[in-house]
């Protein structure tokens, strides 16, 4: 894997912004939770509506811990350098 591609592509692959927006159904496409697992973490994934809108609510269990999350929060991860998430790991939760 040369230094511009990742396991998702290169960013010459991916397609312009807001093109499969019309691919993706308007109210989500999945009812109910979704489980997320490995040997390190486990997430618990839901759409909640809240009185603000609409959420997307990550809890985990093993950890007791659980953060809501908007529009603007989860388009702000989208554009992080894997760095980023690198240093969050490193974080002691809570600390």
């Amino acid at each position: 894997m040369d230094e511009d591609s990742s396991e998702h592509g290169t960013a010459e692959q991916w397609p312009a912004g807001g093109a499969l927006l019309d691919e993706v159904p308007r109210d989500g496409g999945v009812e109910g939770p979704i489980v997320i697992a490995n040997e390190f973490a486990d997430v618990v994934v839901t759409r909640v509506h809240t009185r603000n809108g609409v959420r997307l609510d990550i809890w985990s269990p093993r950890r007791g811990t659980r953060v809501q999350l908007d529009a603007v929060e989860l388009d702000c991860l989208s554009y992080q350098e894997p760095e980023t998430f690198t240093e969050m790991l490193e974080r002691k939760p809570g600390g």
